[in-house]
């Protein structure tokens, strides 16, 4: 062979190894990246939620503040209060709607569980009331 075609033949072969291995890095990469912002994704969104949760809560109070019987805000503030476990913060709405409407029994059993609940907690039982506000 010719000097000049084994030069052109490693040159091909070198231009293609250099564009493969940085192909292959390019890809790697990228996939890496997906890998970590699904990871980052994933735990902040379970934080957010919490987060979200004790916003919306901090809403609702401040809207009773200014409409101490708005219904909305009064079960949006319960149910936030809920499903963050704060139970204390839950029984004023609670008893806000009792007074509004005394014919949901359903409202008074739900204040019965919580303050069991309240009761049990320096306990350390792990029963839990049945936290799901009626519609």
């Amino acid at each position: 062979m010719d000097r000049k075609k084994i030069q052109r033949l490693l040159i091909v072969v070198f231009g293609l190894a250099f564009i493969g291995s940085t192909g292959f890095a390019i890809i790697g990469s990228l996939f890496r990246r997906d890998t970590v912002t699904e990871n980052y994704a994933a735990t902040t969104e379970a934080t957010s939620a919490t987060e979200q949760l004790q916003a919306q809560a901090q809403g609702y109070a401040k809207v009773l503040e200014r409409e101490p019987e708005n219904t909305t805000a009064l079960m949006g503030l319960l149910q936030a209060s809920l499903q963050t476990g704060d139970l204390e913060t839950a029984i004023a709405p609670l008893k806000k709607l009792i007074e509004l409407y005394p014919e949901r029994t359903e409202l008074n059993t739900l204040l019965t569980e919580i303050e069991t609940e309240l009761k049990q907690q320096p306990e350390q039982t792990t029963t839990e009331p049945n936290t799901e506000v009626p519609e």
